[in-house]
């Protein structure tokens, strides 16, 4: 995996691809599991859906977002290339690995009970999607540890490092630790355990 698009492969692959995202989400939900629309947009701009027509564009720059309001992925560009820039194309993989868990979460009736335990839920299957592409020879084991810098490196610090935001705060992600635990977890263990991270009512990992 060398370049962006290799990571964007990872997660459009039909299912039947081994290690593709697709091909785990088929094998978690069944056919409740269906190909997601993936929308790409720059800085500066709304992405074309839902979400994108009801806010202001400057609210997505350097971002990417699983959009309920009908069932879409969308990230920027500039956000994708940055990511590779700083850690290689893994980075990028397993961001949108990440929204696209919160669309199995909501698909499988999973979501976690406060934000911050559906952010680490969703964190803990971005594990799991990297350990089966591991597992079919797409990712390197060095992955796995650039996936947990990655996500520390995305936790909160708003409150410092020993008051962090509440769990229940609508955009709680959870500190450095945490979500690096979470990705942790999700590779070195089992859906299970995910769930049980969403269920936590204290947000913890």
């Amino acid at each position: 995996m060398r370049t962006v698009q290799d990571a964007l492969r990872v997660v459009t692959e039909p299912v039947g691809c081994p290690g593709g995202v697709n091909t785990f989400w088929q094998a978690q939900l069944g056919s409740a599991w269906t190909v997601p629309k993936i929308i790409e947009y720059h800085n500066g701009q709304a992405p074309d859906d839902e979400c994108g027509r009801q806010a202001d564009p400057d609210q997505f720059a350097d971002n990417a977002l699983y959009c309920t309001l009908d069932d879409t992925v969308a990230y920027s560009i500039e956000f994708m290339n940055d990511l590779a820039s700083a850690g290689g194309p893994t980075y990028p993989l397993f961001v949108l690995m990440h929204e696209l868990s919160h669309r199995g979460d909501r698909i499988g009736k999973g979501l976690g009970v406060v934000p911050r335990a559906e952010e680490n839920q969703a964190d803990c299957f971005a594990g799991r999607q990297a350990a089966a592409a591991h597992k079919a020879g797409l990712l390197e084991v060095a992955d796995a540890l650039n996936g947990s810098m990655l996500f520390f490196s995305l936790g909160d610090t708003r409150g410092g490092w020993f008051n962090q935001e509440p769990a229940t705060a609508p955009d709680a992600h959870g500190s450095p630790t945490q979500r690096a635990q979470a990705f942790s977890y999700g590779y070195l263990r089992d859906s299970a355990t995910c769930q049980r991270i969403g269920q936590s009512r204290t947000g913890d990992v």
